[in-house]
């Protein structure tokens, strides 16, 4: 019986160690992108343009690591004192208020990255396009 209750007790420790194995996900490199802001209107910046039917925009996670090892997670780092619109490949994805930093994600292979900022006379200041590849952790410091 004894006998019994140890393979039981060796099989089962074993059998752990190969679930917690397989649950571990590879590191992600980082990197760090530093943009300064662009005022000269683009037609590829104009058509950024978040939901107008939009009740509560999407809202960005405080922390890094959200959607898997597949992901890239950008760090949004905002050293501006405006609130600036992130768009990833053209899509929106959140805003980010003045001086905060919250994080998003890039889809697998190449991802272009704007944040854009709009004042009520129409004008806007922009950062981008920077591309992201995966299996980065990025943090985007977005400065005035």
């Amino acid at each position: 019986m004894k006998k019994h209750l140890f393979l039981f007790v060796a099989l089962l420790v074993i059998g752990l160690g190969f679930t917690a194995n397989a649950q571990v996900k590879p590191k992600l490199k980082k990197q760090s992108i530093s943009a300064n802001a662009q005022s000269t209107p683009t037609t590829e910046v104009d058509g950024l343009q978040k939901a107008m039917n939009m009740k509560n925009s999407p809202v960005m996670k405080d922390r890094g690591d959200v959607y898997g090892p597949n992901y890239s997670d950008v760090v949004i780092d905002n050293w501006t004192g405006y609130y600036i619109d992130i768009y990833v490949d053209n899509s929106y994805r959140g805003t980010v208020s003045p001086w905060d930093k919250k994080v998003t994600w890039a889809i697998p292979g190449a991802t272009k990255l704007y944040a854009k900022a709009v004042f009520d006379d129409g004008t806007y200041l922009y950062w981008g396009p920077s591309t992201t590849t995966t299996g980065y952790t990025y943090t985007w410091k977005l400065n005035p």
